[in-house]
């Protein structure tokens, strides 16, 4: 039985996959590395901007700029003041969803809070905020999510996870977490659904309206 929410903010709260893929893509394009739109989500939506820099630069045999995670933050914070928005639905459900609610994220803490002020859905969380930058390892490990199940007081396996990506959904799985997993903000949904359960995601959905119907159903 769950008595307190995770929420992944990326994908989950809010719409923020399209500019972030895009921006990487026009970064790395810069300095030589041309990578499509399917192989960014495929390979990387989830991971940190470092995670996946090492892994081009191990990958390919480069070295990329060294200030070049700065350049993606002054992109990004200028991008989601003037084109972020909320996942559809999600501040429909935030409203009606009683469970004390925190976020796990494996985003920057300063721009997961603009973000969260942007799309109007700060309250529902009260500053209830743990992102890679707390914890030595970040998703795929389960560190984010062992660390804000512990800030929030209660053992990992009461808090349910709300997750989009495998890095995501596995972090939280390895956490002793259980977890759902939202496909809403990916291209190939019942393949990402296939991927999400396979890695543990006890449930799967892909509409932000569903998802007060479903806690009702998990604790029916």
């Amino acid at each position: 039985m769950f008595v307190h929410i995770i929420f992944d903010c990326d994908g989950v709260l809010i719409d923020s996959e399209e500019i972030s893929m895009r921006t990487d893509q026009a970064l790395l394009a810069k300095n030589g590395v041309v990578i499509s739109e399917q192989e960014m989500h495929r390979r990387f939506v989830g991971k940190t901007f470092t995670a996946m820099v090492e892994e081009l630069e191990a990958e390919r045999g480069i070295r990329l700029p060294t200030d070049l995670e700065a350049r993606k933050d002054v992109i990004m914070l200028d991008l989601y003041r003037r084109e972020l928005q909320p996942v559809a639905g999600v501040r429909e459900a935030l409203d009606v969803i009683t469970y004390p609610k925190s976020i796990g994220t494996n985003g920057p803490r300063h721009r997961a809070l603009l973000a969260l002020e942007v799309t109007g859905i700060a309250h529902h969380f009260d500053g209830r905020l743990t992102t890679f930058e707390d914890v030595t390892r970040g998703k795929p490990f389960p560190d984010v999510y062992l660390l804000a199940a512990e800030r929030a007081g209660f053992a990992p396996s009461q808090c349910l996870v709300i997750e989009d990506s495998v890095t995501g959904v596995a972090a939280a799985v390895a956490a002793g977490c259980p977890t759902l997993g939202f496909t809403g903000s990916h291209l190939h949904r019942s393949e990402h659904a296939l991927a999400l359960t396979q890695l543990g995601a006890r449930r799967v959905f892909n509409d932000m309206a569903e998802l007060p119907g479903i806690l009702d159903s998990l604790t029916a």
